[in-house]
């Protein structure tokens, strides 16, 4: 019977404990110690499984790849219904996504979660996250529909959640999007599900991949640098429907015909890249010279998935973000 939730803790605000500076201590509370401070019941059996007790900042990609690995092995238990991976918010959208990208899972459901405020306090949205993230795993219109972020009792696909607050407790958003669900008290409703793209299944490491942003005035010196210190990708986190300073042509040029893929992002919140101007530095000009366009993913999005290609030695072209 599929009735079994898994929770992986990795740490974060949301497993904090307060240190003799006042400040917290992110991710110094295990899983288990999670739940138990929390109070956490379920309807049905929670398996707990602390894989760090990390900050959202030190979690790096071979966490990642471990991270995967771990959901792969869980997902071919028959009575796993749903996983929930807690951690930081700082980068909680680069987990959800990567596990997104990465893993096709039609018979599990994959949820992500965290806190904006740590455990101890009053009002701290800790343990209704955590709650809510149980519920939504644990059902039957989750499995199958991508990695899932449960926040504030709303439900947001994995491809369009960003972090849009640094402490408000609606900190996750879909912007232009929106939620694709909602749990209330002990309703979860799921009322669309998003196109996804094609899994990825990574090789045993992920390559560096840099993403350069750009604004007024900024140095084309970053990319040459970039590349020159090691990097096999670059993320151009561009203005507008795609756009870069005229001064990065030639060398973003230089950089493509070494064999170095790069890909075109959008800074702004919504809105597709498209090929509507003709001038200097134009997303037009770029994609002539091989640049690859991103289409709705942001920059460490798209970051994520460029690394997953090149690390399986996958052919890097347009239908990568297609």
């Amino acid at each position: 019977m599929k009735n079994t939730v898994v929770l992986i803790s990795l740490g974060g605000t949301i497993a904090s404990i307060p240190d003799s500076s006042g400040r917290a201590v992110a991710g110094a509370l295990s899983g288990k110690a999670l739940m138990e401070q929390l109070n956490i019941h379920s309807s049905g059996p929670v398996e707990v499984v602390t894989l760090y007790q990390k900050a959202s900042n030190s979690i790096t990609t071979d966490d990642l790849l471990q991270l995967r690995a771990l959901c792969l092995e869980l997902s071919q238990r028959e009575e796993v219904a749903g996983l929930v991976v807690s951690q930081g918010t700082d980068t909680l959208e680069d987990t959800a996504y990567f596990l997104d990208t990465s893993l096709m899972l039609p018979n599990t459901a994959v949820v992500v979660t965290g806190a904006q405020r740590v455990p101890y306090v009053p009002g701290s949205d800790a343990g209704p996250n955590l709650r809510d993230a149980i519920k939504v795993a644990g059902a039957s219109q989750a499995r199958g529909a991508g990695t899932l972020v449960v926040f504030n009792e709303e439900v947001h696909a994995a491809s369009t959640v960003r972090k849009t607050s640094s402490y408000q407790l609606n900190g996750f958003g879909s912007p232009g999007i929106g939620p694709v669900g909602f749990v209330d008290g002990d309703e979860v409703r799921l009322f669309k599900q998003l196109q996804r793209l094609s899994a990825i299944t990574p090789g045993t490491q992920l390559p560096r991949v840099d993403i350069m942003p750009v604004a007024v005035g900024a140095s084309p010196a970053l990319l040459e640098a970039a590349v020159a210190s090691g990097a096999e990708g670059l993320v151009i986190d561009a203005i507008g429907r795609g756009h870069v300073p005229p001064d990065w042509v030639e060398p973003l040029g230089a950089v493509m015909k070494s064999g170095v893929p790069v890909a075109i992002a959008s800074s702004t919140f919504l809105g597709n890249l498209a090929e509507v101007y003709e001038y200097p530095g134009c997303l037009a000009e770029m994609v002539a010279l091989g640049a690859l366009k991103t289409s709705h993913l942001n920059a460490r999005k798209a970051r994520l998935r460029l690394m997953l290609a090149l690390s399986c030695d996958m052919p890097v072209d347009q239908s990568l973000f297609s």
